[in-house]
């Protein structure tokens, strides 16, 4: 049925079967292209069902859909005339694996991080409100986003939108780990209430047969015969006092009842929820029976090199077992972090707070307050939600608070949303705090034992997946730089971060071959710097690198402290310019950004013949 869809449009003449056989092409081209290509495939084989609904029953693009993360929207992106496209998922220059506005008129917003649909959807309903237009905001939140604070704070100015909105509740009781803290009780209680759901399921089968003068009044009627049975039931309803009519839970592999009920919502005047309950990876057992594993699914052969990620949880293992005040802290990132193993081991010194990253380094500084060690184990691009609570709650106290910075630097495949590549910038300018960058995984393991005595606020940056650094690690020493490789050159190479060490590297063999000889550095402590070693410099070339923002960067600290000392360097900065990184492979974004060896060879080498003469 997929060929006979050129616009969502298409589908709205279709019966139920022929919808149920879309259903089922959709699933077969999702699962044949992200094993080929990699993407975010339980999510989107979880949703397929609910977006075919949506596009039956509502009229996209005049209707605002605003998917929450948007990791669950393949099945739209092959709905809106984009099949032949879809071959090229996450490749360079092709599709994105998120929504895209650039890509076409049905993708109302770029998204990539969760909680934020309810808050896109209160100020495009505002705007339409004040087009006096007819057309709809619908939102497609999991119930994993609707555990970050953003969602509530939209729930909340919500009813202050004079303006109709849908809100779709997709619970399938999953983050990427399985959901935690109250609202994920309170939506499992609400799903599998035997009594009420029986109830309910019988109520929507006389309606469906009755029909007072439409489906809208219809739903009106059973939404208020059932509500009394449900706050007799369950206890009072928390998305009621928002002031949004709910109607559910309803089964989210159900066309029929989902038509039923979104056709409902689309003729009712007022705001609602649509509580859907679906399970991640339908349709595919693998994905299903294992929903973490095949949340973010990559074909790539495995390497034998140990990740950052796996060794980051073994350190933690290590040190729990050795002081009894280590207490790590994820928001919904347990496996991907590598801290599923530790959470089995130490349960009571483990937190998984959900997506609330800003609460995560809050609670952190609270943990610390009471003699603990925090770790807190988070991705670069998410890190930034919790700014305010770094500066303010952790480093204004100079608490013991140990970020552990997970994907940073450049990575692969996921686009801008999920680069990593501006943390080294906002915590560099934050007092009281040190920021590490360890070469390989033997050194992030040796920070991580070095920082038990540390007692300060602390972040340790590292990429994702491994490299191929295997020098020996020098001792930790606060500030104190790892001089990888020395020689009788006035050509510094200042590398920081384990990918541009990796590159540096090889930049210095590449030198050598031209017979020009370098001092390589492995910088691994952006703050403080290695200042007695800097001091060491004058008349030299020196060059930095790093895969990160150079505004703000590490090579403008050393810049700062060469012109606070006043001291003549010649110092030549690398680096990612102002501008944001699309979704390509690690090394098709080196060359895309100047930063891969031999592009940086040339142009080290441009630089110090130039200083020579």
């Amino acid at each position: 049925m997929l060929e006979k869809v050129n616009i969502p449009s298409d589908i709205k003449g279709f019966s139920i079967d022929e919808l149920n056989v879309l259903a089922r092409d959709i699933r077969q081209v999702i699962l044949d292209t992200v094993m080929e290509n990699g993407g975010h495939l339980a999510s989107s084989l979880g949703a397929v069902e609910t977006i075919i609904a949506m596009h039956y029953c509502f009229n996209a693009p005049h209707d605002k859909f605003v998917f929450d993360v948007g990791h669950q929207c393949y099945a739209h992106k092959l709905l809106t005339g984009r099949v032949e496209e879809f071959a090229t998922l996450r490749k360079k220059d092709g599709m994105a694996g998120f929504p895209k506005k650039e890509e076409s008129e049905y993708d109302v917003v770029n998204t990539g991080h969760a909680s934020t649909s309810l808050s896109i959807a209160c100020g495009l309903s505002r705007a339409l409100a004040n087009a006096s237009s007819d057309a709809i905001a619908v939102s497609l939140i999991g119930d994993g986003a609707l555990t970050g604070g953003l969602a509530f704070e939209a729930l909340n100015d919500s009813v202050t939108v004079n303006k109709k909105q849908i809100i779709i509740l997709n619970d399938n009781s999953m983050s990427i780990s399985a959901n935690v803290g109250s609202t994920a009780k309170y939506l499992l209680k609400l799903h599998t209430s035997n009594t009420y759901n029986n109830f309910k399921s019988k109520a929507y089968g006389i309606v469906k047969g009755v029909k007072i003068d439409g489906v809208a009044k219809s739903m009106k009627f059973l939404y208020k015969a059932k509500n009394s049975i449900k706050y007799f039931l369950q206890g009072g309803m928390p998305f009621e006092q928002f002031g949004l009519r709910y109607y559910g839970p309803l089964d989210g592999h159900n066309l029929s009842e989902l038509i039923f009920a979104f056709n409902a919502a689309y003729e009712d005047n007022e705001s609602c929820i649509l509580h859907i309950v679906t399970k991640k990876g339908y349709g595919f057992l693998e994905a299903e029976e294992n929903p973490a594993k095949f949340h973010g699914y990559s074909p790539s052969k495995k390497s034998s090199a140990q990740t950052f990620s796996s060794a980051f949880g073994e350190s933690m293992k290590y040190i729990a077992s050795k002081n009894e005040k280590i207490f790590a802290v994820t928001a919904a990132m347990r496996e991907g972090t590598g801290l599923e193993c530790y959470a089995e081991m130490f349960p009571e010194r483990f937190s998984d707070v959900g997506i609330a990253e800003g609460h995560a380094a809050t609670m952190s500084a609270g943990l610390a307050l009471c003699g603990y060690k925090p770790y807190f184990a988070v991705y670069s691009s998410f890190l930034q939600r919790a700014y305010d609570s770094v500066i303010h709650d952790v480093c204004m106290q100079d608490l013991p608070v140990t970020f552990c910075i997970d994907r940073a630097g450049i990575v692969p495949d996921d686009g801008e949303t999920h680069q990593g590549i501006y943390d080294l910038n906002f915590l560099r300018l934050v007092p009281n705090i040190a920021v590490l960058c360890p070469k390989n995984t033997a050194e992030l393991d040796a920070m991580i034992k070095w920082s038990i005595d540390y007692m300060h606020p602390l972040a340790i940056r590292y990429p994702k997946g491994s490299n191929n650094v295997t020098s020996k690690v020098k001792p930790i020493v606060l500030g104190e730089w790892d001089v990888i490789c020395e020689a009788e050159s006035n050509l510094i190479i200042l590398a920081t971060g384990a990918k541009m060490v990796e590159v540096g590297g090889d930049i210095v063999d590449i030198l050598a071959k031209k017979h020009i000889k370098a001092t390589f550095v492995n910088a691994r402590f952006v703050k403080p710097m290695d200042e007695k070693y800097l001091l060491t410099l004058s008349g030299k070339t020196v060059v930095t690198l790093e895969d990160n923002v150079l505004a703000g960067g590490f090579g403008s600290s050393v810049l700062e402290f060469f012109n606070r000392v006043e001291m003549n360097v010649n110092v030549a900065c690398f680096g990612i310019n102002d501008e944001m990184l699309t979704h390509a492979t690690v090394n098709e974004l080196l060359v895309m950004t100047g930063l891969d060896a031999e592009t940086l060879a040339n142009k080290i080498e441009a630089k110090y013949k130039k200083h020579k003469k």
